[in-house]
């Protein structure tokens, strides 16, 4: 069941883990065979992989970071309403650093079981950010 305990773990991800870069602390929140279904082309979807997907964005974006929107729950599941934020300081994914900023709308949905997070669903506006941080052209 994904009560207050189910969101208090959602939001310690998001400020204790991802806004501080302290990815070891996902060893604690996510589950061993964790398995996130936000793609991110040759990144594993694994605990692992979310950690090499976090430091690249980190790597790219030095001030990276979510702010929770909304979070609520019902059954097994937390779901999130996100701003993600960040300054391409670093390169990211091939891409020099603009030194411009970007702000987007995220949506993730989370099942919990045993305390901690098993699987991650989300959807991020990645159309606005690339057009904030001028990476589409004209």
């Amino acid at each position: 069941m994904a009560d207050d305990g189910g969101e208090g773990l959602v939001r310690r991800y998001y400020e204790e883990a991802l806004n501080l870069g302290r990815f070891d602390r996902l060893d604690d929140l996510l589950t061993e065979e964790f398995v996130s279904h936000e793609e991110l082309r040759g990144i594993p979807p694994t605990r692992d992989g979310l950690k090499q997907k976090y430091t690249m964005l980190r790597a790219g974006f030095s001030d990276f970071g979510f702010t929770i929107e909304d979070l609520f729950s019902a059954e097994d599941r937390v779901a999130a309403r996100l701003t993600v934020r960040g300054t391409h300081d670093g390169e990211f994914m091939g891409r020099p650093a603009t030194g411009r900023s970007f702000a987007g709308t995220s949506v993730s949905i989370f099942r919990i079981t045993d305390g901690r997070i098993a699987e991650h669903w989300g959807v991020f506006d990645q159309l606005a950010m690339l057009g904030q941080l001028g990476a589409l052209g004209g």
